[in-house]
């Protein structure tokens, strides 16, 4: 089988699985990498010693162990969903995960991040990346909203298919409501000009199919809708894409330049999860608004106890 035959039948199967088109661009770049490191190998190889000297290979590129990781995930997902073959015993040498302390800015860092966004960034970027420490959100989670996943009544957003297909809801910031009732005006705003020029919003897995109608309708436009259109990946179809994660890592690291800060935007998720711990806030309802499917690992952002530990330099 060659590169090109094997990427279309993994792609079908990530499309009918309904996975993010993330995944799929990933899978399919690491399949072509597989499918050109098996040229220089053996027919006669079972696929799973193929597989143990393509990860051996990457380890003694002294690549990430995430990285590894990604592509035994990405080739193994292959030999079982699109081949119907499921691996075993795959002994490769694989870098293991560090047990790292999550880097958190501290409440002053974060402040001076924000204040400097807010000034030099766009209104809509800015209020992204608020939101982003505000409700302890990963990168795409505020990006991803619809009109209809803010309930500003309740004080609420729907964080829907997040990590692991999870919806979740989390509390809107009140410093964050009225910037929000702007944004949905903004929203609204060019949802009316769509209407008018017959631009459909982009949905999810095969609902414009199924609901034509939900493509136009107000409740499924986008809360930070792109400025221009766009042409789907997956259809063909000129479309209304929302704002570009892009734009948001890009004013995140402007404005750290310009503060002499280093702070990526996922740090600000660890931001939101390390001050609320710190401050006494309930372990979890913590993990409920962050998605954690573990208490463990919201709790992984308290450094505090160890912190509170005397030193016996001290009292001697």
């Amino acid at each position: 089988m060659n590169a090109d035959e094997a990427v279309r039948r993994i792609t079908e199967v990530i499309r009918r699985k309904h996975l993010a088109l993330a995944t799929e661009r990933t899978y399919c770049a690491w399949l072509r990498r597989y499918c050109d490191f098996l040229k220089g190998l053996p027919l006669h190889l079972p696929s799973e010693h193929k597989l143990e000297r393509f990860l051996t290979a990457l380890a003694g590129k002294n690549v990430a162990s995430t990285t590894q990781n990604q592509a035994f995930n990405a080739i193994v997902f292959f030999y079982k969903e699109a081949l119907g073959a499921e691996l075993k015993n795959v002994q490769a040498l694989r870098a293991r995960r560090p047990a790292q302390i999550r880097h958190a800015p501290t409440p002053a860092e974060t402040r001076l991040l924000l204040k400097t966004i807010q000034s030099d960034a766009a209104f809509a970027t800015s209020l992204a990346v608020r939101l982003l420490y505000g409700c302890g959100l990963r990168v795409t989670e505020p990006l991803n909203l619809r009109i209809k996943d803010v309930n500003l009544e309740a004080a609420q957003l729907t964080i829907r298919a997040a990590k692991g297909g999870k919806d979740r809801v989390v509390a809107i910031p009140c410093s964050t409501l009225e910037d929000l009732r702007e944004q949905l005006q903004a929203a609204q705003a060019v949802w009316r000009r769509d209407q008018q020029d017959q631009v459909p919003v982009a949905l999810p897995h095969q609902l414009a199919r199924k609901y034509p109608a939900a493509q136009f309708d107000r409740h499924w436009a986008w809360l930070f809708p792109a400025n221009k259109t766009c042409l789907d990946p997956r259809t063909g179809k000129i479309v209304r894409w929302r704002l570009h994660e892009a734009q948001v890592q890009r004013a995140v690291r402007t404005a750290c330049q310009k503060a002499g800060l280093f702070i990526l935007p996922h740090e600000l998720r660890h931001a939101y999860a390390t001050h609320c711990l710190n401050r006494g806030d309930n372990p979890r309802a913590i993990q409920n608004a962050m998605g954690h499917q573990s208490l463990e690992t919201t709790m992984g952002y308290l450094h505090a106890e160890a912190l509170s530990v005397e030193s016996p330099l001290d009292t001697v």
